[in-house]
């Protein structure tokens, strides 16, 4: 009864234990603040059940989670989320152990972290049953870690300088634009590094005294300073900017720290723009032209802000004096205006104008050309102009001279049947031509005075622009009484094109001697060039013809050599077939004959162990078990011999194709097999060279529409060119080529094309011959070794015949490859076109 006893109270410590185990339990399952839930495992892990969630994770979740209690994932979950978790819940199952993962979801639009914890439950028999997964929010540290991403990404990823070193100066961090700046790899690559180690020697007092001082008072130093770069010890101009760190909590100094940025471009460009304002100094006044520059106040008043040294002379008024003045206060009042209107005139228009204008200095009318350009500020608002002039007063002088002898000059000039005329090649514009330009272009006198400048690039065929130039150029070495002539095409005022024939000649010199006019003569030639372009087309089309008549003639020679050669090798073929079939099909019967022979001879040999004597010294002497043996062999060897001629005579066949010489569909790897079957004595290994590897890579082709006969003639001449580019690299460079190899290689492209890959590892095809490749009669070979025939047939076989490509790529010491494309099917042609 004792032992009774002692059972029942042992058993009831037991459950007191395991009830204050379970209230303990659920005290943590109430009382966490991370979420927990329970899941039950279905299937060995197929599929999953939620059994409970504690409250924190009911709290925690950002949907509901009630409605999941009982239900499998895939009864609660979408079916890509119930997915996603299986993966990680079948994770844990596979390990056997508890594993940890990270997400992140969206809830009341911010972004939350949870860590996620999935431990395994054992029941009684060792098996995953359960899955305990607590859930905790990690925003909070994610959100930190990130902030401290950005920042560090921040640092390291600045073009800046940025460094932080301790209050006695030693670099605690440089960033990786800061290390390339001053030429280190890191800071452990200089031995006692220093920050004042960074600052140019010559400047290191000026550190000492003043800016370290300045930071220690004030907290912060800026300005332009120079660092050094320590490779090259060049001086590196900075934006300097060193700043005291502090504790938050104390106020204490913590360390230094800078944020300096390399200015060298922006000091190396504001040389070259001083070099540049110097030198467009120098040319403002320096030019022989008259600039001048007006500013346009806000109020609309036009003043003058200078003008260059020419400008000067001309006018007798200094820069000094007319900076800040109106244009009537410089000219007077009538002359100013005329030029005040002539400004905002430009200034109302909005673009640049140019304009002849008479003025009078020192008493004396002289003739301006003059050019007014608009300069805008940021906000499109005119605030300057700019302005060029040159003297033309001797340009009026000589026109009014001219003009006195037009009347004189148009009556001769319009009884002319060509087109007479004077071009200004300074002004590039037209000044004078007679009528007969109205009735060969259409366009009146005041026409082509109105495009001025605009003329030649206005008419002029783009297509002889450049021959018009360069007969220009000739002019600025050209003597009184040259003449030029030439040929250019213009456009007529009804939009068609004309020819014209041009001889001109000097006609008018500057002061400096330089030719200012030309005189022209143009006679219509649009009739003669037309019929040179009749006669270039006729020539064009001999030339064709003749091309077409050589390609004819490579097709018959080729038609008849293939002709005679398919007849021989059909013949041929026929002659070795019936004798061979004869003899290879007697020899299984006299096979069988002699295994019955020679069975017999055994039976005697059993049943007769001692013949008389002189049959064993016969089978002694004839060495019957060796007989016996070979014999067998030799009519095996004999068959294998028949059977090689039969394979050898059906290549043959396949390869003419003389019953096959129509159209129809044909399997492309009978006829490379026989192609190489015919030339298998060529691949063999020679005394002076090993074999010929022959690698296949042949894909699942359908039946192919062709001529078999013509495609196979194809692959024999360019595989026969490879073995020859092959045995010729063997011989001038035998030790270095070991492994002689053609690869041939077919492919089904686009669906509806096969291509077929023949490549050799010789020595490759020069660039300048792989234009020449397909041409009639094209050879590399030596005489007598070669018709030039081949490739080009195989091209017009490839090309005209199939509808397909033949090309060459090809790169020298390294071999050729020919890529043959035909189409799967052919269109049907009728006979006729089939023979043309």
């Amino acid at each position: 009864m004792s032992d009774v006893y002692d059972e029942l109270r042992q058993r009831q410590q037991v459950q007191q234990q395991l009830q204050e185990q379970a209230q303990f339990l659920q005290s943590i399952w109430e009382g966490v603040d991370y979420g927990i839930f329970v899941l039950d495992v279905l299937d060995n892990g197929a599929e999953f059940r939620y059994v409970k969630f504690n409250p924190a994770m009911l709290r925690n979740s950002p949907i509901p989670l009630e409605p999941f209690l009982g239900k499998t994932m895939a009864e609660a979950l979408p079916a890509e989320m119930a997915h996603y978790y299986r993966q990680h819940y079948r994770e844990c199952i596979n390990l056997g152990k508890s594993i940890f993962y990270e997400e992140f979801f969206y809830a009341h639009e911010q972004e939350t972290w949870w860590l996620l914890n999935i431990t395994p439950l054992l029941d009684s028999t060792s098996r995953i049953s359960q899955l305990v997964v607590t859930a905790t929010d990690i925003t909070e540290r994610k959100q930190a870690e990130q902030e401290r991403q950005r920042f560090v990404s921040l640092i390291e990823n600045s073009s800046d300088f940025i460094g932080f070193a301790s209050l006695e100066g030693k670099p605690m961090f440089i960033n990786e634009a800061g290390l390339k700046l001053i030429g280190i790899d890191n800071l452990a690559a200089v031995e006692n590094f220093r920050i004042i180690d960074c600052i140019l020697p010559e400047d290191r007092e000026y550190m000492r005294q003043h800016i370290l001082p300045a930071v220690i008072e004030r907290g912060l130093w800026q300005g332009e300073y120079r660092f050094r770069h320590f490779q090259t010890e060049a001086p590196i101009p900075v934006d300097f900017n060193m700043f005291m760190i502090k504790s938050p909590d104390t106020g204490e100094p913590l360390c230094l720290a800078t944020i300096t940025r390399d200015i060298s471009e922006r000091k190396q460009a504001a040389d070259q723009l001083q070099e540049q304002e110097q030198f467009l100094r120098s040319i403002y006044d320096g030019v022989d032209q008259l600039i001048f520059v007006v500013n346009v106040l806000e109020n609309g008043e036009l003043r003058f802000a200078g003008w260059n040294s020419p400008t000067e002379k001309a006018t007798g008024f200094s820069n000094a004096q007319v900076i800040g003045k109106t244009p009537e206060e410089v000219f007077g009042t009538v002359q100013g205006a005329a030029i005040n209107q002539r400004y905002q005139s430009c200034i109302d228009q909005g673009f640049a104008i140019k304009y002849e204008e008479c003025l009078s200095f020192y008493g004396k009318e002289t003739w301006w050309f003059t050019t007014i350009n608009l300069l805008r500020n940021s906000e499109g608002r005119i605030y300057r102009l700019v302005g060029t002039t040159f003297n033309i007063t001797e340009r009026k002088h000589a026109e009014e001279a001219l003009q006195a002898s037009q009347h004189f000059i148009q009556r001769i000039a319009d009884s002319s049947p060509n087109i007479l005329y004077i071009f200004d090649l300074e002004e590039q514009r037209n000044v004078y031509a007679n009528k007969e330009i109205v009735t060969l272009l259409g366009y009146s006198n005041a026409e082509i005075n109105q495009m001025g400048e605009h003329l030649i690039p206005t008419i002029m065929h783009p297509d002889d622009w450049e021959t018009v130039k360069c007969h220009y150029e000739k002019f600025l070495t050209a003597k009184d009484g040259d003449i030029f002539e030439f040929e250019f095409r213009v456009r007529q005022a009804n939009g068609e094109w004309c020819w014209l024939y041009s001889r001109e000649t000097p006609f008018n010199r500057t002061d400096g001697g330089n030719i200012k006019q030309i005189l022209g003569v143009s006679t219509d030639i649009t009739e003669r060039k037309q019929a040179e372009i009749q006669l270039q087309q006729q020539a064009q089309n001999l030339e064709a013809t003749l091309r077409e008549l050589q390609r004819t003639q490579t097709q018959l020679i080729h038609s008849e050599k293939m002709s005679s050669i398919g007849n021989m090798v059909a013949g041929v073929a026929h002659e070795i077939n019936n004798p061979v079939n004869f003899i290879h099909g007697n020899l299984i019967p006299a096979s069988e004959y002699t295994k019955d022979l020679l069975r017999l001879v055994e039976l005697y040999q059993q049943h007769y162990p001692d013949p008389p004597e002189e049959i064993q010294l016969e089978i002694a002497d004839i060495d019957l078990e060796f007989l016996k043996e070979d014999l067998v062999k030799l009519l095996q060897s004999m068959r294998i011999g028949t059977q090689r001629i039969r394979e050898i005579v059906l290549s043959l066949r396949n390869f003419s194709r003389l019953d096959e010489a129509e159209f129809k569909q044909v399997d492309i790897h009978e006829g490379l097999d026989s192609t190489l079957m015919i030339l298998h004595n060529r691949l063999k290994a020679k005394p002076d060279h090993p074999e010929i590897l022959v690698i296949k890579e042949y894909a699942k082709l359908p039946l192919i529409d062709c001529y078999p006969g013509q495609l196979n003639q194809v692959f024999m001449n360019i595989l026969s060119n490879a073995i020859d580019a092959l045995e010729e690299s063997l011989v001038n460079n035998f030790e270095q080529m070991t492994n002689p190899q053609i690869r041939i290689c077919t492919e089904v492209i686009n669906r509806n094309r096969v291509a077929i890959r023949i490549s050799d590892n010789g020595k490759g095809i020069p660039l300048a011959i792989r234009s020449k490749l397909f041409d009639p009669f094209f050879t590399t070979k030596d005489v007598g070794k070669g018709t030039g025939l081949g490739l080009s047939i195989s091209y017009q076989i490839v090309v005209d015949k199939h509808s397909g490509k033949l090309s060459c790529n090809s790169i020298p010491e390294q071999g050729a490859e020919f890529v043959i494309e035909i189409p799967v099917t052919q269109i049907k042609v009728s006979e006729t076109a089939r023979s043309q």
